[in-house]
């Protein structure tokens, strides 16, 4: 049986691939703080650690796993404490990147995993293609095995957010507010479902057919946001309010949104997984993004019905936006 170490394990995209290795048969160790989440599997050993406290996560050092999954490093300074951490303690380190890294602006066709990493607008991008990097010299020398896997906007009980997150999205659409679409709404956008990209993150785990390389994991099937979120609407069964606003425009309100507006959502993002499904076997998604949604409307509903409240400034942020520009 195949052991496989979560760094991570209770997040939107990590808790639906920890349940998926179970299901693989692969035994699962996660580790991570066990003060968020949703309860992991009962065959799941876990150990309470904080990825910051050196103590606690040099105590892994002692063990050894087949495969090292990290989706919480989002700098060099992580990852080259896992170099030295895991070098010669496992027999695959799979680092969770993000697609976000893929060159923008991006004009036409599809993203292949040979798309350079190259996006200006957004640190946490170039972040992520700092740490590619190095994992890929440590590779190169022999220090470390390595798997590069990008996902894309993947959700499963959040709604995707646009501008605002999900959840802000969802109340604002319920109260009847406005919301905000960035240009014209006509860019595609590419919205994958936990659970499908858990089943081909759980194929790469012990693949040997997959060591020294990249993969991006996403849906076939991309949306226009004009149809997202009307689908959002649908889901919560509350048509929305759209007022489109040119991405430039936003940013000069808020630097906040370059990165992940201009950097990534604004583009048209279209991906060709021929890759990972030959790596899995001719793995592909099978979750609707109408289903997906719908369950994750259930979800947002309980949230707002038990009292939650968006952030104040941003949401006044939003209404002044608006007023502007309706």
């Amino acid at each position: 049986m195949s052991r496989v170490l979560y760094i991570g394990g209770s997040g939107e995209i990590s808790f639906a691939c920890v349940e998926a290795s179970v299901r693989a048969g692969q035994e699962v160790t996660v580790f991570n703080r066990g003060i968020r989440g949703e309860k992991l599997p009962g065959e799941v050993e876990q150990v309470i650690g904080d990825v910051s406290d050196d103590a606690a996560y040099a105590e892994l050092a002692s063990r050894e796993f087949d495969t090292v999954c990290q989706f919480i490093a989002f700098d060099t300074g992580t990852v080259s404490r896992d170099i030295d951490t895991f070098a010669g303690r496992c027999g695959q380190y799979v680092f969770v990147s993000s697609a976000s890294a893929y060159r923008k602006p991006w004009r036409s066709g599809s993203i292949t995993e040979s798309t350079p990493l190259d996006n200006p607008f957004w640190e946490y991008s170039q972040l992520k293609a700092a740490c590619e990097k190095l994992l890929f010299e440590a590779h190169a020398v022999g220090r470390l095995t390595v798997t590069i896997v990008r996902p894309s906007h993947t959700y499963r009980r959040r709604i995707p957010g646009t501008c605002v997150p999900g959840i802000h999205l969802a109340w604002r659409i319920l109260n009847d507010k406005p919301v905000i679409v960035h240009d014209d709404g006509e860019s595609l956008w590419t919205l994958t479902h936990a659970e499908d990209f858990a089943r081909a993150f759980a194929g790469l785990c012990g693949n040997r057919h997959v060591l020294g390389e990249a993969f991006h994991i996403t849906s076939d099937s991309a949306r226009s946001w004009n149809e997202i979120v009307d689908l959002v609407g649908k889901a919560l069964a509350h048509p929305p309010r759209i007022v489109h606003v040119p991405t430039d425009r936003l940013i000069e309100y808020s630097g906040h949104w370059l990165g992940p507006i201009k950097g990534d959502k604004s583009n048209s993002l279209v991906f060709d997984n021929s890759k990972v499904r030959e790596a899995t076997g001719g793995w592909r998604c099978e979750i609707g993004l109408e289903a997906g949604l719908a369950f994750a409307a259930t979800i947002a509903r309980k949230q707002i019905d038990d009292g939650y409240a968006p952030d104040e400034r941003l949401d006044a942020l939003i209404d002044r936006i608006v007023a502007d520009c309706e």
